[in-house]
């Protein structure tokens, strides 16, 4: 049996694949790169993406949608408890921010609750492709992105937590779910210059 251990097994494009989570416009706001927190983290993502999609890397883009037809009870009571309540806010066909860019076999999904494996079928997707490590960015660090972590490595994935390419990028819920993910679930935490930086070393080309 070969363990990943080292940054580069795990994003290896042949069994890896990068997980975009949340990276949605909020309607009615400004574009994403004047958004303070956005700007730096979406930057990277997006350079972080086009370097995935050089060497065939596979990007899966996971959309958030609320719907009264998809919230549970203790959901709705606890979005009715928010200021910015609007269950309608996130539809399906929301768009992505500024500068990602679906190509050809990244794939597309929905999900409903903070985790992506929540009633959705990212997990078999993962399963269908080989995928044995999973690279996350996005946002929320400590709600979509640090649930996603915990259901990666029980359902046996290997980790590798992009630290900049995550919102917010910085202070206390940052260091919390990157520290944890480091030592509870065997996470490697990389930036994504150094992700990038060892793409930049393989030939361009397609999945195999």
């Amino acid at each position: 049996m070969t363990f990943l251990t080292t940054l580069a097994q795990r994003v290896d494009p042949n069994s890896a694949a990068l997980i975009v989570l949340d990276m949605v416009k909020d309607p009615g706001s400004p574009p994403s790169m004047e958004i303070p927190r956005l700007r730096n983290p979406l930057g990277n993502l997006v350079r972080l993406v086009k370097s995935a999609h050089r060497v065939g890397f596979p990007v899966i883009y996971v959309k958030n949608s609320y719907s009264d037809w998809v919230l549970l009870d203790n959901w709705k009571d606890g979005w009715s408890r928010r200021a910015d309540y609007s269950p309608r806010r996130y539809a399906e066909g929301v768009e992505l921010h500024d500068g990602l860019e679906v190509a050809e076999g990244d794939a597309v999904m929905i999900k409903r609750y903070y985790s992506a494996f929540a009633h959705g079928p990212l997990d078999l997707m993962l399963r269908c492709k080989g995928i044995k490590s999973v690279l996350l960015t996005g946002g929320a660090v400590l709600g979509a992105v640090e649930s996603a972590a915990k259901e990666s490595y029980v359902r046996g994935y290997y980790l590798v937590l992009v630290s900049d390419c995550v919102v917010p990028d910085s202070g206390p819920d940052h260091e919390l779910v990157m520290k944890h993910g480091s030592s509870k679930l065997g996470a490697i935490v990389a930036t994504a210059e150094e992700i990038a930086r060892h793409w930049d070393s393989l030939p361009a080309g397609k999945r195999e």
